[in-house]
């Protein structure tokens, strides 16, 4: 569940940054009833668990938009200033990468009394048809993300890098493609480690909700599933995914020194607006 949860949010922020100053107010202010549309793809809900579940993504989306929106605000600020004063180093990179973790652990935190008693209200036959259709998500991912064999793996990856900076910073050199591209390159393939964590988790997820333990037991167990999500990963598997997040932050910083003045310019005035529409976001009221 908090892998896909996960995902979506990071999709959504990417989404907004890329989209463009003006969208940004616009795509947050439509949030509840986004993810209240792709919560439905997951289960069949009745008219009073609808009711429900929409007062809780209400009420949750209205405490982001208070207690986080400022600190990703102030995070893409620092961001933007590090990229434009050429000062990134790698642990200025991993203090922002901790810095959004952290928001969103902070969030975990706050949604779960809603996460566990929305859980405990569905029946078993919803349980079912949410695992089912957790199990067709993870075929789409594969088909999507992964493909068959690990050259097709690694052309995704250059390929999405290559597209995610390229909107980033509004137009890559061939030569900054290339340096994206032999980054990518490097990465460890953990896509099949991947998925079968991914399986793991959704699997140990239904067994607590079809177990249904009293409320505090529930509660307890779902915030430990929703907070360490990779409990289960080998040690082998946390040491790659660690190399990786090295490795792309070695690429930030070293394609950095190949951005142009007028690349800098554009990134820094999107990223300054962006932040400011955020603070906005903050400040109105609904």
């Amino acid at each position: 569940m908090i892998r896909v949860f996960t995902r979506r949010w990071l999709v959504l922020l990417l989404c907004v940054f890329l989209s463009g100053c003006s969208a940004t107010r616009v795509i947050y202010n439509q949030f509840d009833w986004a993810l209240a549309w792709y919560i439905s793809d997951y289960f069949t809900l009745d008219d009073e668990q609808e009711d429900w579940l929409d007062e809780a993504i209400k009420r949750n989306i209205e405490w982001h938009r208070r207690n986080q929106l400022p600190g990703y605000a102030q995070l893409l600020r620092e961001f933007e200033r590090g990229v434009s004063s050429g000062e990134m180093t790698p642990e200025k990179l991993e203090y922002h990468y901790i810095t959004f973790i952290t928001l969103w652990d902070e969030f975990v935190v706050q949604v779960m009394p809603d996460v566990s008693a929305f859980f405990l209200m569905l029946s078993r036959v919803q349980v079912d048809e949410f695992y089912a259709n957790l199990e067709e998500s993870n075929q789409e991912l594969w088909d999507e993300y992964a493909g068959k064999t690990p050259q097709e793996r690694k052309k995704s990856r250059q390929d999405v890098g290559v597209k995610i900076f390229d909107r980033v910073f509004a137009g890559l050199t061939p030569g900054q493609e290339d340096l994206v591209r032999s980054y990518q390159s490097s990465l460890h393939d953990l896509s099949l480690e991947w998925m079968a964590g991914r399986r793991q988790w959704q699997q140990d997820f239904r067994a607590l909700v079809l177990e249904r333990p009293t409320e505090p037991e529930f509660s307890a167990r779902l915030k430990d599933l929703l907070l360490n999500p990779n409990g289960k990963d080998s040690l082998q598997y946390r040491q790659r995914t660690d190399e990786n997040r090295r490795i792309i932050m070695t690429m930030i910083i070293a394609l950095r020194e190949e951005l142009t003045d007028k690349q800098l310019k554009r990134f820094a005035k999107r990223a300054r607006k962006i932040a400011r529409n955020l603070e906005i976001v903050t400040a109105q009221k609904i």
